[in-house]
């Protein structure tokens, strides 16, 4: 498979998506005559013509085809010069797999870090392990070092390709760090297998007990739909067993989540959102694309389409809360932000951690499995911007937290330890008592390294399986 490129922001599908430009220009072209304008010529039609429509700079999109052009090459010369959220992918199938939670993985989440400015050495620190995976069952822990992946040292040039492999069996290293001295000697090498997993996006979940209060928290890590919505439902069942046992505050961590889909968002919102807001279906979010498919959803839908509006609606969970509190870092993306964006207008939001990312454009995701000739591209681009009830985004510098608390990922706290500094600091603001003064360690010189492949897993607005119906 060929790499990703310019990896996407949120996405969202439209309604009409699925007849839209839904004939392909190159169909009635002979095999001779495409042969003479490029191999690529029928593919790049179909790129420009959709991006001609649904790109939200859809006057950068050329008016003629270059077939000579590779699809990721014809794709990337059209874009903004700021947007590094538009993306192509020439495996359709698995794109969609991934963005509905089905990926082959050990089941742990990885930090990136090159060891110095002008060296290639990279490090994965291990943000946090999936419940009853074959990470979890290796004994793999947050914040472990890891060196190695099936006996090769991670550089700049492979640490993705070593990460995302495909092979069945092979092994990490992790490694030691001396803190002090800020070096990392090799140690124990374990196997480690890779399944095709559909993972929860409820990793952990926990009440704590004060004086009165019962304060729950929830470490969500994406808004993903699952297999028949199975993970909106058991995000709802959650909900429902903390309402049950009587939580009058709530934490939810989305310190590493880089969003998912609008309809999880929507219903996580709706349990958390007052209930005037429910009731009266007050808006959620607004999107705002390009003139023409602005006016397009205009007159086919009306203002009200929920292309253009998102509304609040009655929700089975009725938590009744005045005050919720966010966990968040810069890992916290897309539909992480949008939740957070969406409520404030509505209750008390308190967000703790450092700044979120800063993705406020969405993108639909277009393919031509279902079109005549098909073939396997996929392309998400950006097509929209959302704001919240009170117009608020452009936040380019991501969400500003209300407190400023940094985690030291080299010394992690497992998740929903009172101790970890973010949450200690939430369980401080709802109880009262202060929270232990964090450990001071000497800074680390690692260079943190993006990781676009999870970036574009995660930013995600729209339940893919409808592009399959």
């Amino acid at each position: 498979m060929k790499p990703i490129y310019h990896l996407a922001a949120l996405l969202i599908i439209a309604s009409f998506l699925s007849t839209a430009c839904s004939t392909n220009p190159a169909s009635n072209e002979n095999e001779d005559e495409e042969e003479e304008i490029g191999e690529y010529f029928a593919v790049n039609d179909w790129i420009r013509e959709r991006m001609d429509f649904y790109y939200f700079w859809n006057d950068l999109v050329p008016d003629e085809t270059d077939g000579t052009l590779e699809p990721e090459q014809f794709f990337g010369s059209m874009l903004e010069a700021d947007d590094v959220f538009s993306n192509i992918s020439d495996d359709a199938e698995e794109y969609l797999d991934n963005l509905v939670g089905s990926s082959y993985t050990a089941g742990y989440s990885p930090a990136f870090y090159r060891l110095s400015e002008n060296g290639n050495e990279v490090i994965i620190v291990a943000l946090f392990v999936y419940p009853d995976t074959p990470a979890d069952e290796a004994g793999l822990k947050r914040g472990d070092v890891i060196l190695k992946i099936n006996g090769q040292q991670l550089t700049t040039s492979n640490y993705l390709d070593l990460y995302y492999s495909e092979s069945t069996s092979g092994s990490v290293t992790l490694g030691n760090l001396d803190r002090e001295k800020g070096e990392i000697s090799e140690g124990e090498t374990f196997p480690i297998t890779k399944q095709q997993l559909e993972l929860s996006p409820i990793v952990h979940t926990q009440i704590y007990e004060n004086e009165g209060t019962k304060t729950g928290y929830i470490f969500y890590s994406r808004f993903i739909d699952g297999t028949s919505d199975k993970f909106v439902h058991s995000l709802d069942d959650t909900l429902a067993a903390l309402q049950s046992k009587g939580v009058t505050d709530l934490v939810i961590d989305l310190r590493y989540n880089p969003g998912g889909t609008i309809s999880t968002a929507k219903s996580f919102g709706n349990a958390i959102a007052p209930m005037s807001a429910t009731q009266n279906k007050e808006i959620f979010v607004k999107f705002q694309y390009n003139e023409e498919l602005q006016q397009a959803y205009l007159d086919e839908e009306g203002p009200e389409s929920e292309n253009l509006v998102v509304r609040f609606s009655e929700s089975s969970v009725k938590l009744g809360l005045d005050k919720i509190y966010f966990l968040t870092t810069d890992r916290s993306a897309s539909a992480s932000e949008l939740l957070i964006n969406g409520l404030d207008p509505y209750l008390d939001v308190v967000s703790i951690g450092t700044p979120t990312y800063g993705k406020f454009y969405g993108a639909f995701v277009i393919t031509a499995l279902n079109e005549m000739p098909s073939h396997d591209y996929v392309i998400a681009p950006v097509s929209l911007k959302y704001a919240n009830a009170l117009g608020v985004t452009d936040f380019r510098d991501g969400l500003m937290p209300d407190h400023i608390v940094e985690e030291d990922l080299f010394d992690a706290i497992a998740l929903g330890d009172s101790t970890d500094p973010l949450l200690a600091k939430a369980l401080e603001l709802i109880t009262g008592e202060a929270a232990p003064p964090a450990k001071i360690a000497p800074a680390l010189p690692y260079q943190q390294l993006e990781n676009p492949v999870e970036l574009q897993k995660g930013n995600i607005l729209f339940n893919p399986k409808k592009r399959r119906n």
